[in-house]
């Protein structure tokens, strides 16, 4: 049988959310159902002519789709080449990449260039004043592939979440996070939830939280105390 590589897969290699990811891929070029039976034929060279719309998709490359990713959604160069991807852990099996320098601000600003964003205060780079990781150089991280925010961490408050000693989220991650979901599917996180970055902490100990507000039609940014907890306010965790 001719194969596009050189070690052949089975459907459960791939995540639910990759299967998505390449088939939105596939659709924006205009797949359709009727070219499935085409792409299946391997002398049609089909197969061959699509995988490399798959690379990034599925991560072969984190390095490249991360660059790639700021230089078109940020018009900002990285550099990724120094900085090492996690060890497989369970279900968290999607990379995030954090540039060195990497603000709230400077994500936030190309996030609002590509769909309607509101934040509770014109700055955050001087509203913010911890976060658990800095990235003072490139870094990545592994959070779960999923739309809301972790139900594993739901009705659990920053405290609570300090007290367990976990690792969750920043602002910046969060914004990250939002901003690549965006460039590979068309959607947002959290439409019913909301993401608490309990990674970050503002001015007086406030903590910063995200969500999409389908009646407004926005990713809106805002915040809540330190010991606020519900059903619907989780943290994202994550692999460093």
């Amino acid at each position: 049988m001719e194969t596009i590589a050189s070690q052949v897969y089975k459907p459960a290699d791939f995540s639910a959310g990759q299967v998505h990811e390449m088939l939105v891929t596939l659709g924006k070029r205009g797949f359709s159902p009727q070219m499935a039976a085409e792409v299946a034929n391997a002398r049609s060279g089909k197969a061959q002519e699509i995988v490399g719309l798959f690379r990034s998709v599925l991560d072969l490359d984190p390095i490249a789709f991360w660059q790639k990713f700021y230089q078109d959604f940020c018009d900002l160069e990285t550099d990724f080449s120094q900085a090492g991807v996690p060890d497989p852990v369970g279900d968290f099996t999607l990379v995030l990449g954090i540039p060195e320098g990497l603000t709230p601000n400077r994500i936030y600003e190309p996030c609002a260039r590509h769909f309607k964003c509101w934040r509770y205060a014109d700055d955050l780079d001087a509203i913010i004043t911890h976060n658990d990781r800095e990235p003072t150089k490139s870094y990545f991280i592994k959070v779960r592939d999923r739309q809301e925010a972790d139900e594993e961490l739901k009705n659990l408050s920053a405290n609570d979440i300090k007290t367990r000693c976990l690792t969750t989220e920043t602002l910046t991650e969060r914004l990250v996070h939002e901003a690549v979901y965006y460039y590979r599917t068309g959607e947002h996180l959290d439409v019913s939830n909301i993401t608490l970055c309990s990674g970050s902490r503002s001015r007086g100990g406030r903590v910063p939280h995200v969500d999409w507000c389908g009646h407004n039609g926005g990713v809106f940014v805002s915040y809540c105390r330190s010991g606020d907890s519900s059903s619907s306010l989780r943290s994202r965790q994550v692999v460093s």
